[in-house]
């Protein structure tokens, strides 16, 4: 399986809209970043930084220390629109 940044794009949208809540979207980074690790998905070349570094800040956003808030997710959006 390969992870698209609109695929990436599509789950963030999806908390923005209430679609997902914050320990749903963690435990979605935490099972894709698992799967990367283990080979059981990829990313192609290009996005492999930015998608870790999304995936970095969302592994542990269903904790309040570090939850993300709209602004928060829609930089992380950004981030993940640029070439």
């Amino acid at each position: 399986m390969i992870v698209t940044r609109t695929e990436v794009i599509a789950t963030l949208e999806d908390r923005l809209a209430g679609r997902l809540s914050a320990d749903t979207l963690a435990t979605w980074a935490f099972d894709l970043f698992y799967q990367l690790d283990q080979g059981k998905a990829a990313v192609a070349p290009e996005d492999a930084d930015v998608i870790a570094a999304v995936l970095d800040e969302l592994l542990f956003a269903d904790d309040e220390r570090f939850a993300l808030s709209p602004d928060d997710l829609r930089r992380l959006v950004a981030r993940l629109k640029q070439p």
